[in-house]
């Protein structure tokens, strides 16, 4: 429902199910924006292996369908370039939902491990203002920037995908470039090996 931005601020990006629902949005002609913020390369050979071959799949996906320029995905660096691992869990929509807990944007999470969140919805102008101010502060850190720089550019550059590339000129946000695709790469990817949907699935 959300009406002018999805934050996704995520260790793992690997579910089909959400992907499509963004894509969905994303195809719509006056749709939100979608930001997605997720470590650049597992640090485990296996999640390299596995997870980010997976998550490849997905970002081409909602490339293919972010037909308005309204979809961005980054990985976050420190100012010597050095990559920084992203391993909170949090959503922000709009200035209405915020939610923060242990589940990951994957398969793993949507029905085979067992997971706690905590969801916040603003009511009023107060609640929603602070719910706009935490995924703003959010996104600033990432940059070096304040809360409020970033909030002065999303109103200006018309939301916080302008905001974003206005900002960011040291670079601290990089694209999120998918793997090279090779076939053992969409063997992984098409049987999501490494991120089984639920116990029948456990073999993957």
């Amino acid at each position: 429902e959300a009406k002018d931005t999805i934050y996704l601020e995520n260790q793992y990006f690997t579910s089909p199910l959400i992907t499509e629902a963004l894509a969905a949005r994303l195809a719509e002609p006056n749709g939100p924006q979608v930001v997605l913020i997720s470590t650049g390369r597992a640090p485990s050979w296996f999640d390299h292996l596995t997870m980010d071959r997976a998550r490849g799949a997905m970002i081409w996906r909602l490339r293919s369908a972010d037909i308005f320029g309204r979809f961005r995905a980054f990985w976050p660096a420190t100012m010597a370039g050095k990559t920084v691992i992203v391993h909170s869990k949090t959503s922000v929509f709009d200035d209405r939902i915020v939610r923060v807990g242990s589940a990951n944007l994957n398969n793993r999470s949507g029905g085979f491990d067992t997971e706690c969140e905590l969801a916040v919805e603003g009511h009023d102008e107060a609640s929603r203002g602070a719910i706009a101010a935490f995924r703003d502060r959010l996104v600033g850190h990432f940059m070096g920037l304040t809360g409020d720089a970033v909030a002065k550019s999303r109103i200006e550059r018309n939301g916080l995908v302008g905001a974003i590339d206005a900002l960011n000129r040291n670079g601290r946000l990089q694209p999120i470039e998918p793997p090279k695709v090779t076939a053992f790469g969409e063997f992984v990817a098409h049987y999501h090996l490494g991120d089984p949907q639920d116990p029948k699935d456990s073999w993957n």
